[in-house]
């Protein structure tokens, strides 16, 4: 059985040499295309991903400390182990909160199949299971990631994309870029919104058939307590608790933020002594994408996203004025788990109002069907003062 320290500087030396040009040609490509608005966002989406996580994270660590658990790790961690990674019962809780129960329990069910088809590796399993701090460094890359695609994909117009290209890209992106069982969710809940198809592909082939899964090994994550790094992700968890989700993940996860953020103060005052700065970076993301105050996404549509319309429903709604060519509507988007996964609801306008696009209003009327789908007739439309929070909460 290979030694800890071996099989730390086997996992450095076969990734160390890929990681850095891949960080260093998303940076620049984020300094070169991101406008700083968008880059804030990306920021927010960031944070929103990993406080998401975080709970889901802090129940499966304290669970893989149990004795006749152990055999379970890689059912109960983040899923950055070898093999399968849909295999994580954290991503498939994530999954059935943003695709539903139905796609989880497939992605779960084919990801354990398939492991049970392989032998057991061997040689660079841990010793112990991999701390919280340790979790939430694997998963900042795929986080950055998500992050990113929510600013940049309106901007490229993907969901215009071919359906069949739209699958060939989300495939090919789950087969070469399949990180932890937790950030392929993130990245597939950012793809949603805008290419629906895309992240379909995705789910199908990430954490289930994908490069990653057919290692048989995995780095060593665990790493030295960091009493630096824990007081930053209480801050982080505090703020976003005591802030019912600050705008960034669901309001429900806000009590477990809470706990989250009581139980890594405790760890802080336990760890008394400084350890790795690389595990800083996590908690300082998502302290920060909390004080940056991100705008919410924008919409760059026309189509509307109400489904179960008919001619004649009443309708009141509340969301920002947005114009395209001649046509207007109004629009606010939903969360479903994280502000990563943030999806427009249209209301489209039958007549356009006489304000500045931009202006929050309350609409109320009936709903008309027209040549190209159905409409708002508004009977009374109220400007109001923006909303403390952006979103709608599904």
């Amino acid at each position: 059985m290979p030694s800890a320290a071996a099989c730390r500087r086997s996992a450095r030396s076969r990734w160390s040499g890929v990681r850095v040009p891949l960080y260093a040609v998303a940076a620049l490509a984020a300094a070169l295309l991101v406008p700083p608005t968008a880059g804030r966002a990306a920021l927010a989406a960031t944070a929103a991903v990993l406080l998401e996580a975080t709970p889901f994270l802090m129940l499966a660590a304290a669970l893989a400390r149990l004795p006749r658990l152990g055999g379970l790790a890689p059912y109960l961690g983040c899923g950055c182990g070898p093999g399968p990674s849909a295999r994580s019962i954290p991503a498939a809780w994530l999954t059935a909160l943003a695709f539903g129960p139905w796609i989880a329990a497939a992605r779960l069910a084919a990801a354990a199949l398939l492991a049970g088809l392989r032998p057991a590796p061997g040689g660079c399993a841990p010793s112990h299971p991999p701390g919280l701090l340790a979790e939430l460094r694997a998963l900042l890359p795929a986080a950055l990631l998500a992050g990113a695609i929510a600013p940049l994909l309106p901007l490229l117009d993907a969901g215009r994309l071919p359906p069949l290209i739209q699958g060939a890209l989300g495939a090919a992106l789950g087969w070469a870029f399949a990180p932890c069982a937790l950030g392929s969710v993130a990245i597939a809940a950012a793809l949603h919104g805008r290419a629906p198809i895309a992240a379909t592909a995705y789910l199908c082939i990430a954490g289930v058939v994908d490069l990653r899964a057919l290692r048989r090994d995995a780095p060593h994550r665990h790493a030295t307590p960091d009493a630096l790094a824990w007081l930053l992700l209480a801050l982080a968890l505090a703020i976003a608790g005591l802030q019912h989700g600050a705008a960034l993940v669901h309001p429900m996860l806000a009590p477990a933020l809470l706990a989250g953020g009581a139980l890594a103060l405790i760890a802080a005052g336990r760890a008394g002594r400084i350890g790795r700065p690389t595990l800083r970076w996590a908690p300082l993301l998502m302290l920060l994408g909390i004080l940056i105050n991100a705008p919410a996404p924008q919409y760059r549509a026309t189509a509307t996203t109400l489904g179960g319309l008919f001619a004649g429903e009443r309708l009141s709604f509340t969301g920002r004025l947005v114009r395209a060519r001649t046509a207007s509507a109004v629009v606010r988007f939903a969360i479903t788990c994280c502000r990563a996964d943030a999806a427009p609801i249209v209301v489209r306008l039958a007549h356009a109002p006489r304000l500045r696009a931009g202006t929050w209003l309350r609409v109320e009327g009936s709903i008309v069907e027209r040549a190209d789908g159905f409409r708002l007739l508004a009977q009374r439309i109220t400007p109001i003062a923006p909303p403390r929070d952006p979103f709608v909460y599904r």
